[in-house]
């Protein structure tokens, strides 16, 4: 790992959770995840109520394989408490800066983002890491407008220097594009969350994304 991109530890595999599993089926279906070969995991849950929230870092913390790397989704606070690697910012957010000054500890911080302008903005503020997207189409992401496209990836992989997780749409036959975009890995929700068998399907990504 390059000690200047502190967020490598993450890995090429960031599993971004769903809102509408409940916690121990979400929980089993990240730890037999782990086992095919997830890196990272980004705890979101934005429908939660404070305490269901607290209560998946919990159980998160004391049952998945210690040094495995997690983020949690917004909330400092939590992010601290939960002993996470890091926390993951949407696009639109308070000063980083400010921030890190109620960081007790030093916490990798992450942002979504959604061009290149915003990127830039995200990196210069003092992000580790960016998730860019949606790179594909994908029904969770069309909110956020239109895909990015790889060639919008590329873009945006080379004009910062932290290192870029490509989100949206992304599965076994995508990942290999998106590596050789740039991207240092991928986020993905779909494919580890609404399949049967989630050993298997981080197992096929994380092979895909070594043959790309």
């Amino acid at each position: 790992m390059d000690a200047s991109r502190p967020a490598e530890i993450l890995g090429p595999l960031l599993y971004v959770t769903p809102d509408e599993f409940p916690l121990k089926d979400l929980l089993l279906r990240v730890v037999e995840g782990i086992r095919g070969g997830i890196t990272s995991v980004q705890l979101r849950r934005k429908l939660a109520s404070g305490w269901e929230f607290s209560e998946l870092i919990r159980l998160f913390r004391d049952n998945i394989p210690a040094g495995l790397p997690f983020l949690v989704n917004r909330r400092l606070d939590y992010a601290l408490a939960g002993r996470a690697a890091g926390l993951h910012l949407p696009s639109l957010h308070p000063p980083i800066p400010r921030m890190r000054e109620y960081m007790a500890r030093p916490l990798l911080v992450g942002v979504s983002v959604h061009s290149l302008t915003t990127a830039i903005e995200a990196v210069t503020e003092g992000a580790d890491y960016l998730i860019a997207g949606p790179v594909f189409d994908t029904p969770s992401k069309r909110p956020f407008g239109p895909p990015l496209g790889l060639t919008l990836l590329r873009e945006i992989v080379r004009e910062v220097p932290v290192p870029v997780w490509a989100i949206g749409g992304i599965g076994e036959g995508e990942a290999p594009r998106v590596r050789e975009a740039g991207a240092f890995g991928m986020a993905v929700m779909g494919a580890l969350s609404y399949t049967p068998d989630p050993v298997a399907a981080a197992f096929s990504l994380r092979r895909a994304w070594t043959r790309g």
